[in-house]
């Protein structure tokens, strides 16, 4: 089930409580009015959706009170990602890891980061309906991340543009405006910032990138798991991956942040009859595919991405896992 966490929901009730009932925007939401929401609990996306439509009946056609919400939001609140993201060296490692990371407090939506050449685009994929508290929530959940971008990076950061899927809203644009400062466009084909890529690179005010790195991977044990008991392999996979940016981890760095020694990750992936090595082949595999179909990056940064040091060896491991080529594979997965 699709959900939310509980972060957002009592930073909304407490600030329009004082003009609506707590108990029934409680009741909404479906948390306990009488004791304090635990973190990072989670409540499912559908009364999140009914908790912004019933506060926005009430405050039409002003939506002041969710844009608030966003304008107040700092990194701290997020716990090890959102300190992962303020610490992060540049902007562009913030959003690194921040499409797997950001499921730890929305599983309804789907965050990517897609480089258009002279621009990057932080894009929203959320469900397919026509709703207004889906709207609500795509407003708030990009004008935090400006917010963060913020925090990262000065208070003049501002993205080149942003654009939504559904239309203008009755009342609220010149609120939106002045918190994004940059133009907006409604009706689009998707939900997104529009960052020049210049600014990607810019060092974050505080970025540490040995801090980054271990946040990073505090932030890693809070996305959801798949189930309640993920296989070793998985979790040695998952791990594997999440850095494989920076170049193939070695034996002793993935036990080390499984909070175990080398030596019992090695003899308990032998007692399953598997080889470390192995589970490098999966884990750049996995994360070549998702490159390639959910990314506009190129072979040779997917190559790079995925710990090759040139293209040609990449081409021949991805013929080797796939039976085709990179190029083949991406062009099966735009036409599927």
């Amino acid at each position: 089930m699709a959900s939310v966490s509980t972060i957002f929901v009592s930073r909304i009730i407490d600030r329009v409580s004082d003009r609506l009932d707590r108990g029934t925007l409680c009741r909404v939401a479906g948390i306990d009015a009488d004791s304090p929401a635990p973190s990072p609990a989670m409540i499912s996306a559908e009364n999140y959706y009914s908790l912004l439509e019933m506060i926005a009946e009430t405050e039409k056609p002003d939506i002041r009170f969710l844009l608030g919400i966003s304008m107040s939001a700092t990194c701290s609140d997020f716990g090890a990602v959102g300190l992962a993201w303020k610490s992060a060296p540049t902007l562009r490692h913030s959003f690194l890891r921040m499409d797997r990371h950001a499921r730890a407090y929305n599983t309804a939506s789907t965050f990517k980061l897609h480089d258009k050449g002279d621009t990057f685009w932080w894009t929203h994929e959320r469900p397919n309906m026509s709703r207004l508290g889906l709207d609500l929530s795509s407003e708030g959940a990009l004008a935090t991340y400006v917010t963060l971008c913020r925090e990262a990076t000065g208070p003049n950061s501002r993205p080149g543009a942003v654009q939504f899927r559904h239309k203008a809203p009755a009342g609220s644009l010149e609120v939106l405006e002045a918190h994004f400062r940059c133009p907006i466009t409604f009706g689009a084909d998707i939900d997104a910032l529009i960052i020049p890529a210049e600014r990607l690179d810019k060092p974050n005010l505080v970025g540490d990138e040995s801090i980054w790195r271990f946040l990073s991977s505090q932030a890693e044990g809070m996305i959801p798991a798949e189930s309640a008991d993920r296989s070793l392999d998985r979790q040695v996979v998952l791990q594997i991956a999440d850095v494989l940016t920076d170049g193939i981890p070695s034996l002793g760095q993935v036990a080390s942040d499984l909070g175990m020694s080398a030596r019992t990750l090695q003899r308990r992936l032998s007692d399953q009859g598997l080889t470390f090595q192995a589970l490098v082949d999966q884990a750049r595999r996995e994360s070549a595919e998702r490159f390639l179909a959910a990314t506009d990056y190129s072979i040779a940064e997917v190559a790079f991405l995925t710990g090759f040091s040139e293209q040609s060896a990449f081409t021949r491991a991805f013929k080797r896992w796939a039976g085709q080529t990179p190029g083949s594979y991406r062009a099966m997965t735009a036409n599927a």
